[in-house]
């Protein structure tokens, strides 16, 4: 199979000598690693060294936390299935130079239930996780074994991750996006496998770490959080061209004569560039406080599909290679939005995809359009995509390093849900085309400009210095 896809790091040799810092009880084995994370207040060096998980945690049941009682005063219960049940809060585990590695034969242990069986369940608060390497291991062929929903399911608040490297693999079939469902069974066998899912929780960060997504499932998806920073990270998935899943001789495209079968029957296109995993930074409802700083996400489906109901910040955030598109952030009349220094290529998918949620008020976009990587070739979905808004601010900087076909480097405003009383200034070549839905904007533009729409102001621009662009003209 042709997948373009990042290689992870390799885990740094294990070293004979080792830092242990002060009021740090260091540990040797996993079996001590398992008791620790039950336990409260400790300060926790593990012996650098490969560890592979053997056995898995008794399940639970634990209340949902932060979630409405129902009508009998009780809270909603979370059924739990696991490798590791971190119990315990207020720990520090210094992880550094340790590798822990969760086969597919071991999560086929647990029951495969829906929203129950993760790979590790943080339930408790205030831990830091620092160093670790996690990663899946494939020990036995497919179709014997199953996985985990995800490989981290966090369950209290304040947790961190800090340094911390993720592969996450496993997940079957793979090598055909969603073509044959992503729920249920649909048309054949799924078993998707996610990194990390935050329940119920508020204040998770993430700073410095990388995730490796080699797998059918989102990478982080949020569901009723308040408060998540993702800051100087990696998430970096997995695309295939269409073109290479003709040349299969064996596999469920072939089983159905290579047609995509998940909503309506269709032949699979070609000269397309598919997303092997789902979204990267993905909320479902309930979610705000969201905060992701220098960081980048690439090849994964749609690299931001943040819909929320509270305040979402995007500073100095690069995606690149969307399998799907870069950025639907909004917020509606319920949180603001800022998107500030961003970045993106429209290597083979749109930039905006401002369609799905509440249509954005008050929000600021600032993104600088970048140059796809060499031999890079766009396909038929290549655009800028579509922005809607109410009271907006969109601001386009240009930093390609060599022209974009004119046929791609276009951008939809106003789409199904309009764009009112906005300012849009395009500094790139880029032709914007203002629909009928397109009212009471001013638009300043170096790209030409196509009005259909209503009581628009439209204003030629000279493009912008690098003097200018550092100003924030």
């Amino acid at each position: 199979m042709q997948a373009i896809s990042k290689t992870p790091p390799a885990p740094l040799p294990i070293a004979d000598s080792f830092g242990i810092r002060e009021g740090f009880t260091l540990i040797k084995t996993l079996d001590e690693f398992r008791a620790a994370i039950k336990e409260d207040g400790q300060r926790i060096r593990m012996k650098p060294g490969v560890y592979r998980a053997e056995k898995t945690d008794p399940p639970m049941t634990i209340p949902v936390r932060n979630a409405e009682a129902g009508k009998d005063g009780r809270l909603p219960q979370n059924r739990q299935e696991h490798i590791f049940a971190v119990n315990g809060s207020n720990n520090y585990f210094d992880l550094r130079g340790v590798v822990i590695e969760t086969p597919v034969s071991v999560q086929s242990k647990l029951s495969g239930k829906a929203h129950v069986s993760d790979s590790w369940h943080i339930n408790g608060a205030s831990n830091i996780f620092e160093g670790g390497y996690f990663r899946n291991t494939t020990d036995m062929p497919y179709p014997r074994y199953r996985v985990t929903e995800n490989e981290f399911e966090v369950c209290n608040d304040n947790n961190t991750f800090l340094n911390c490297i993720f592969v996450i693999k496993g997940s079957v079939p793979y090598g055909y996006s969603d073509f044959y469902g992503k729920g249920g069974p649909n048309f054949g066998r799924l078993n998707k496998h996610s990194f990390m899912s935050i329940q119920n929780a508020n204040n998770t960060r993430l700073i410095g770490c990388q995730v490796y997504m080699q797998s059918f499932g989102h990478c982080v998806h949020f569901h009723k959080v308040d408060g998540v920073r993702i800051e100087k990270c990696l998430f970096t998935g997995t695309l295939r061209p269409t073109n290479d899943v003709f040349k299969e001789i064996v596999g469920r495209a072939r089983e159905y004569d290579f047609h995509i079968m998940y909503r309506g029957k269709r032949p699979i296109p070609r000269d397309q560039m598919i997303p092997l995993t789902e979204d990267g930074v993905r909320s479902y409802g309930g979610d705000k406080n969201i905060a992701v700083i220098d960081t980048t996400v690439e090849r994964l489906r749609g690299c931001f599909q943040l819909l929320c109901v509270g305040d979402v910040t995007l500073e100095n955030v690069t995606v690149l290679e969307a399998g799907d598109f870069s950025y639907d952030v909004s917020s509606g009349d319920k949180g603001k939005v800022v998107m500030k220094n961003c970045r993106g290529d429209i290597a083979y998918s749109p930039l905006f995809n401002l369609t799905r949620g509440p249509v954005p008020r008050n929000a600021f976009y600032e993104v600088t359009i970048l140059s796809p990587a060499e031999g890079v070739q766009p396909t038929s979905r290549t655009s800028l995509g579509t922005i809607c808004g109410d009271r907006c601010t969109f601001i386009f900087h240009d930093g390609t390093t060599r022209p974009l076909p004119r046929q791609v480097n276009r951008l939809d405003c106003g789409g199904k849900k309009g764009l009112t009383n906005s300012t849009v200034t395009n500094h790139t070549m880029a032709t914007l085309i203002l629909n009928e839905r397109v009212r009471k904007c001013v638009v300043r533009s170096v790209g030409p400009v196509e009005d259909h729409g209503e009581q628009n102001t439209v204003i030629r621009i000279e493009p912008e210095t690098a003097a200018d662009s550092k100003r924030g003209r």
